[in-house]
Parts: C-alpha cells; sequence; structure tokens
C-alpha cells in the first residue's frame, strides 16, 4: 500500500472520529465533548471521578450555555442547568417520560415496567393516584392525628435511646451512652415511619435490627450506583464483569429490599379480611378483588409500589437529617440560633411537635439550606421526552434523557449571590417569615415526588427533636469533614460517631 493511500485512509478516519466527537442533531444545546463508546462519561469522571455532576459546571461556564448535550455512553442527554428551565422541565407534560427501557431500572423491577418511579402512561397515572389516595387516608401527604401520634411516641422512643444508651449487643454497633452512630440511628424512627402507612403496623425496639438491615440495603443500593454504577446504566453489557461495575451489588441490595417486603406482604395478605383496614396494601389488596383479569394491579406490582415509596423514606431521609446535624456543627451560630429558637418557642417541658413547624420558621429554615447546600440528589431522577418537542428554542427529539443538574442550579452564583456560603437566612423574608423554597429537591409537577409532605415533617421532626434535647460534639478520629460523603443515586454522609449530651 502507497504512503499515499495510507495517508488518506488517516485522513479519513481522522475526520470521522472528529465527525463523531462535534456532530450532534440539529438545532439542539452545545455538547460536551465525547468519545466512542463512552460518549462524554470519561470527561464527566476525569473533572471529578466521584461527583461528576461537578464537572457539568466548567462546561456550562465554557460553552456559555444554561443547556448543554451530554452523551452517556450512546444515549443521548439534555442537562438543564438553570431554575426557570429547570422547573419548566418539571411542569410540562412533555418531559413526564422516565428512562423506562435502560436495563439496570428493569432488573431492580423482575425484569417488567413495574411500580412508580419507572413508569409510564395511562399505566403509571392509574397506578400513582390510588396509591396516593389511599396513603393520605394513613398519614401519607395529610395530617392524620393518629399517625402523628404514632410517630411522637417513635422521637420519644430515640431521644430515651440516646439518653440512656443501648440495651442489647446489636444496640452497641450504633449507640453507645452519650454517642450514636449517625445515620445508623435514624434508621428505626424511618423505618417505622413509612412502614405504619404501608401495614399498619411498628416494629418495636426489640426488632429494630430488623429496620436498620432493611435500610442498610437501601443505603447500599443507592451507594452501588455511584460512578461505576453509572457504566452499567450506559452500557448493559457491563453487567457481566462482575462487580467491576457495581452490578453485583445494585442486584444483592434490591434483592434484599424485595425479600424483605415480599415476605411480609405475603403475611399481611395471608391476614387480610374484608374488614381489614390497616394500611395502603390492604386497600391494595381490596382493589385486587374488584379488577378483571386484565387489571393493571398485582401483587408484583404492589410489591414494586412499596419498594418505590419506602426506598427514599429509608435512606434519603436519614441522610438529609445526618447532613444536617454535621452541617449545623460546623456553623455553630447557626445551631445556637435553632436552639435558642426552640428553646423559646417550646422551652424543655415537652418534645417538638409537627404543629410547632409553623412557628419554627429559623429552624425550618435551615433544613431547607441543608438540603440547597448539600443537595441530595445532584441530577435528580431523570426526566425523557414523550415526543418531539422544543425547550429554550432547541429542538429535543423524542426518548432525549432530560437531566435536570440540581446540583449545578443550588451552586449557581447568579441565582444565589453566595451560593458557597451555609445561610439559612436566606430562605426567610424580611418579617422573618419563610419565603419560597426555591431548591425543588422534590420537583415539581406530576413527577413531583409523592411524600414531600411526609418527608418534610419528619425531617423537621427528627432534626428539631434532637436539637431540642441535645448538645452535640464531633469525636476525634471519625469522619467529620464535610466532605466526608459518598456518591450514588444520592449523596450521602459517611458514618459517623457524633456525642450527644442531653441538654437537661
Amino acid at each position: 500500500m502507497s504512503p499515499l493511500l495510507i495517508a488518506i485512509i488517516l485522513v479519513i478516519i481522522g475526520y470521522k472520529i472528529y465527525e463523531f466527537i462535534t456532530s450532534v442533531p440539529p438545532n439542539t444545546p452545545p455538547c460536551l465533548p465525547r468519545l466512542p463508546i463512552v460518549g462524554s462519561y470519561l470527561h464527566l469522571l476525569w473533572g471529578n471521578y466521584q461527583f461528576p455532576h461537578k464537572t457539568v459546571r466548567y462546561y456550562v461556564d465554557k460553552l456559555k450555555s444554561k443547556l448543554v448535550t451530554c452523551y452517556l455512553g450512546g444515549i443521548f442527554c439534555i442537562v438543564v442547568n438553570d431554575y426557570s428551565t429547570i422547573k419548566e422541565v418539571f411542569l410540562r407534560e412533555d418531559f413526564d417520560g422516565r428512562p423506562i427501557e435502560v436495563d439496570v431500572v428493569k432488573a431492580r423491577a423482575l425484569g417488567k415496567k413495574l411500580g412508580i418511579f419507572f413508569t409510564e402512561s395511562t399505566f403509571w397515572h392509574e397506578q400513582r393516584n390510588f396509591a396516593l389516595r389511599h396513603m393520605r387516608d394513613f398519614g401519607f401527604g395529610r395530617r392524620q392525628d393518629k399517625y402523628e401520634s404514632h410517630m411522637m411516641e417513635e422521637i420519644t422512643l430515640l431521644i430515651d435511646m440516646l439518653k440512656e444508651g443501648p440495651i442489647n449487643d446489636n444496640e452497641k454497633t450504633f449507640l453507645k451512652k452519650g454517642y450514636a452512630l449517625f445515620p445508623d440511628i435514624l434508621f428505626p424512627y424511618s423505618g417505622n415511619s413509612i412502614w405504619d402507612i404501608m401495614f399498619g403496623n411498628r416494629f418495636d425496639r426489640s426488632e429494630h435490627e430488623k429496620l436498620r438491615n432493611f435500610c442498610g440495603a437501601a443505603m447500599s443500593f443507592q451507594r452501588s450506583n455511584d460512578t461505576t454504577g453509572g457504566a452499567i446504566f450506559q452500557r448493559a453489557f457491563l453487567k457481566y464483569f462482575g462487580n467491576m461495575f457495581s452490578y453485583a451489588g445494585i442486584i444483592k441490595a434490591n434483592n434484599r429490599l424485595r425479600d424483605f417486603v415480599g415476605e411480609h406482604l405475603v403475611k399481611q395478605k395471608a391476614t387480610h379480611s374484608d374488614d381489614s383496614d390497616r394500611g395502603l396494601t390492604d386497600r391494595y389488596f381490596e382493589e385486587m378483588k374488584k379488577q378483571s383479569a386484565m387489571t393493571t394491579f398485582s401483587d408484583e406490582q404492589l410489591l414494586m409500589i412499596l419498594l418505590d415509596v419506602m426506598f427514599p423514606a429509608i435512606s434519603a431521609m436519614p441522610s438529609v437529617v445526618a447532613h444536617a446535624i454535621k452541617l449545623v456543627m460546623h456553623h455553630p451560630d447557626v445551631l445556637k440560633r435553632v436552639q435558642g429558637e426552640i428553646d423559646t418557642v417550646i422551652g424543655t417541658g415537652r418534645h417538638v411537635t409537627w404543629d410547632d413547624r409553623k412557628n419554627l420558621p429559623y429552624t425550618e429554615a435551615t433544613i431547607r439550606e441543608v438540603m440547597r447546600y448539600q443537595t441530595l440528589t445532584p441530577f435528580g431522577v431523570f426526566h425523557k421526552a414523550l415526543k418531539d418537542t422544543t425547550l429554550c428554542g432547541y429542538t429535543i427529539p423524542k426518548n432525549t434523557f432530560i437531566i435536570t443538574n440540581l446540583a449545578g442550579m443550588n451552586e449557581d452564583p447568579e441565582f444565589w449571590g453566595d451560593p458557597e456560603k451555609f445561610r439559612p437566612e436566606r430562605f426567610l423574608q424580611g418579617n422573618g417569615e419563610l419565603g419560597k423554597d426555591m431548591t425543588l429537591p422534590f420537583g415539581l409537577g406530576h413527577r413531583v415526588c409523592m411524600g414531600e409532605t411526609f418527608a418534610r415533617y419528619n425531617i423537621f421532626s427528627l432534626f428539631a427533636g434532637l436539637m431540642q434535647n441535645f448538645n452535640l460534639s464531633f469525636v476525634e478520629g471519625e469522619p467529620t469533614r464535610l466532605e466526608d460523603t459518598l456518591p450514588g443515586l444520592i449523596v450521602t454522609p459517611k458514618e459517623t460517631w457524633i456525642r450527644m449530651d442531653p441538654r437537661d
């Protein structure tokens, strides 16, 4: 082969590679650099391997665009980075889709399209509306005296445990006299808070180890979906490499969750009668009796609904509170003001209740600032375009994945002014009352998190209860830095022992 021919071939190959790297569908946002097979993912990892979402800000500034195109492997995505456009994505039905065809998404749901998180269209509407309508009767998304009374009992138990110390060897793994391991100490409360609504019962203290294993499985699932797990999302063939890309860990954690809930679901159904009304499960069993053979209601679907609703409650909720504890410890002026507000409004004669939330604006503002400063779900839950549409003048083809960069939005200096500062006052108006929460931690629109009200009240209850009753201090040798976090579907705090001194 002549040198000229070789040169021509090399030029053609080089041009094709350049064309692949730079070409995008017409009238789409500027594109991050990409390579064959890995797409833009390698560039994101190169910028920050543990938290690749942090690299996006660099390209947003470099490309001078609030919308950028990004290829995750071969998956064409649009990343949205500013408040107004993220809000538009949340509110428009065009973007109500989910990545339901992704292999790992189907694997967690018995290889089918089940549950609420990753379903669409009529099936999703029917199942979500039924679940939410009936869970509200048990305290999910609507105030309910019986449920709130149960949660006050759980808070009282948690405070007593922290003051009195462990009563068995299992508790010694996360509780010592005057010390607690976070977020593990919060698992029993978090587990019971959602179990009560689903099954109509709670685990007592002697059974807390079961809840800790349940919540621990959820945390393992969250963390297995880190940057290596993200590769599985993009290229399904990587699952055949064992746990090199976290697939085995994802499936193992998912099976632990599914087996635990499934076992109790079988027992619940065996004791169900026409008069049973213990929680969502009994309402669902009754609906299954009414439906025809072609119904979308099934035992498998109920199992996945339970997992979809319980999963964030038992992992995200304790993570937020643990982040809050560490943040106020790093900002003692904030901690002192929170405790001062609680002392003034409530005192020490009784525990903080849910009715007190409206009277503790600075405490609530602190929680909001925690969720802004440490965005729990940096990229949110992926949306998908259900049809060919447009966004900010750009063409968005059908089935395009839309990534809402909530972390980027919450760190945007143009929007917040001083996002690097932990400043709860930003959520208060001039009269000291709460203003609008612009952080969108639960989304908006049809895909808004079903558990927003549930989560906000329970997070408040945990945080305010701990602030009212304990002075906190770090333990030498423990992971105490704010940077001591772990990646995954959500950003979770590293387990750390914290000294808890009763304030009374």
